[in-house]
């Protein structure tokens, strides 16, 4: 139990630090080969693509967290992920069609897509107490990760009125999930 907490802790610091050192205007060279100085830039085409793919994380966690978690809050907590990551989803889907915005990927949008596969591997050989605790601390980095992105670079970066209005909205439900995890890991990671 404690190596998948101290895995996914790690994985945690590692992504603040990264995001952190990239967002910086003392430090705009890569940090990851995969993410370079242009990539940054975002338009808010690739910001509602970033935003799609945080939201499609949660629901596919959510979704594995409803079929296997072994203790109830844990699977409540997937089932409000996977139904509140889809109305997100839908919401920002509905906003873009109506901007006239087409969502883009970036190579921030892709390596998302690729630390969600990631995770999901990582939960895959997992039972029990231990698949609840890694999934908590894997919803706990992906929203605290979602959150570093919408304040660092998504919000500053957004030029479309109502796009920044949906940013300020899904902000505020990642930092609502994050809240709602803490105590859920908690007690996963101090039951006997």
């Amino acid at each position: 139990m404690h190596v998948a907490k101290s895995w996914m802790m790690r994985a945690l610091l590692a992504s603040a630090v990264m995001l952190t050192s990239a967002c910086s205007d003392n430090n705009r060279e890569s940090v990851d080969p995969g993410l370079s100085e242009q990539t940054l830039t975002l338009d808010d085409a690739q910001i509602v693509r970033v935003l799609q793919v945080a939201n499609e994380g949660e629901v596919a966690l959510g979704t594995l967290g409803q079929s296997r978690a072994t203790t109830e809050p844990v699977r409540d907590f997937s089932a409000e992920m996977v139904t509140e990551h889809t109305a997100a989803r839908q919401q920002l889907d509905a906003l873009a069609a109506a901007q006239g915005i087409r969502p883009a990927d970036s190579e921030v949008s892709m390596q998302l897509m690729e630390e969600v596969q990631r995770l999901m591997m990582a939960l895959d050989g997992l039972e029990g107490e231990r698949f609840d605790l890694a999934l908590m601390d894997a919803q706990l980095a992906a929203h605290a990760r979602t959150a570093m992105l919408a304040d660092a670079l998504l919000a500053p970066q957004a030029q479309n009125e109502a796009l920044q209005q949906e940013l300020r909205v899904q902000r505020m439900a990642v930092q609502k999930h994050l809240e709602e995890a803490l105590p859920i890991q908690k007690a996963l990671f101090e039951a006997p």
